[in-house]
């Protein structure tokens, strides 16, 4: 594990930390700074520049400080398995063309990005009856660290291999959110990845350091709720 990984981990630690010791403290009129505690539970599509496209998953916990700022700590996977594939042979029987297909790699490719997030809200629609906001816009800004696990099976040379790749990023976000009933969001977000991860592979000593380097930079979609816990 590296400097870098031992230092996000720390920060990422340290965030929970304060987060829940916010929660604890009173302010002068002995109120809880934190107005509210959230679990934000998401699904949606990513497009990675260098893996193929697929579902994600995640969830969050949030702590609300006021009616327009958020903050949070989540987890997302991204998974996807696909093969290369090339054409051999076609032939004709009768009506019916058949392809014969060959299988040169497998891929099982998963992402495990953390993040440690902050969203600004602004209110669109406002219920007269209860003076609540119903409707509304966020845009949202995220520190994250990614993992990657690379398994591929090369069926060509028969050899199988598995690889591990991580590295800093960043993403942002707009979109809506609807207020269904009295602990329940509704969220609709599109999304920006901005990441490369990364592993070394230098074996010789004397060698220059030499990395292989994946671009999982994309535009996505996410769709989820956030359930009220307090």
């Amino acid at each position: 594990m590296n400097n870098r990984t031992i230092i996000f981990a720390m920060t990422l630690v340290l965030g929970i930390c304060t987060a829940s010791a916010l929660a604890q403290n009173r302010n002068v009129y002995g109120e809880s700074l934190v107005k509210k505690s959230m679990i934000d539970v998401h699904a949606g599509y990513l497009y990675p520049r260098d893996v193929q496209e697929g579902m994600l998953f995640g969830a969050a916990v949030i702590s609300t400080f006021d009616d327009a700022v958020d903050i949070g700590f989540g987890l997302d996977i991204f998974q996807k398995s696909y093969s290369e594939q090339v054409e051999m042979a076609t032939e004709q029987i009768g009506d019916t063309q058949t392809t014969t297909v060959a299988t040169r790699l497998d891929y099982k490719r998963t992402v495990l990005p953390l993040y440690a997030s902050l969203k600004i809200k602004m209110p669109g629609l406002i219920s007269r009856r209860t003076d609540s906001v119903i409707f509304g816009y966020f845009v949202r800004a995220s520190l994250t660290y990614q993992f990657l696990f690379s398994e591929e099976k090369n069926y060509e040379l028969n050899k199988s291999e598995n690889r591990k790749y991580k590295g800093f990023g960043w993403q942002g976000g707009v979109g809506l959110y609807y207020r269904v009933g009295d602990r329940s969001t509704l969220i609709g977000e599109a999304i920006y990845n901005n990441c490369s991860v990364n592993r070394n592979i230098t074996k010789e000593t004397d060698a220059l350091p030499q990395t292989e380097r994946v671009d999982l930079s994309g535009l996505g979609l996410r769709l989820g709720v956030e359930l009220d816990i307090r």
